[in-house]
């Protein structure tokens, strides 16, 4: 009986090696296979991320080539004389007008500032403030800037 015990537990000690062997590659299998589904759902994660920053490119390039074609059409003669003219007129007119405007609150301002008893010099110096030279500034930006641009374009 001993001797059949001693062949059974030497049957049963051959295959624990194969048994813990097994159990150990089962392991290791269900570890690469974790590895491997991280690492396609970085792979996805970084494709669509790709994929998003493409579409952003695509959709600015998309915004830049339509804004170009309504520049370039906004600045294209229309062929019609008065249609033409009206369009060359309308900015100088409404710099025109608000200059009219400015100037005549400035105006305004200076005889109040007469009425209560300020000096000429004063009241001219209390007139004109940051706000005012922000305007002026953005003025001559405008109307010097885009002439300078133009020279450079070889418009002007």
């Amino acid at each position: 009986m001993i001797a059949l015990f001693g062949s059974i537990v030497g049957l049963l000690g051959s295959l624990a090696p194969r048994l813990i062997g097994f159990f150990e590659q089962k392991q290791n299998h269900a570890q690469e296979i974790e590895m491997l589904r991280v690492q396609g759902e970085f792979q996805m994660r970084a494709m669509e991320a790709g994929h998003a920053a493409k579409m952003q490119e695509i959709n600015a390039s998309a915004d830049v080539a339509s804004e170009l074609a309504a520049f370039s059409a906004a600045l294209r003669p229309s062929g019609i004389a008065w249609v033409d003219g009206f369009n060359a007129v309308v900015r100088p007119f409404l710099t025109l007008c608000f200059f009219g405007l400015y100037a005549a609150v400035k105006v305004a301002q200076f005889v109040l500032l007469q009425t209560n008893g300020d000096g000429t010099a004063s009241a001219i110096m209390s007139m004109w403030g940051e706000e005012d030279w922000a305007v002026w500034a953005a003025i001559v930006t405008f109307w010097f800037g885009n002439r300078t641009f133009n020279k450079e374009r070889g418009r002007g």
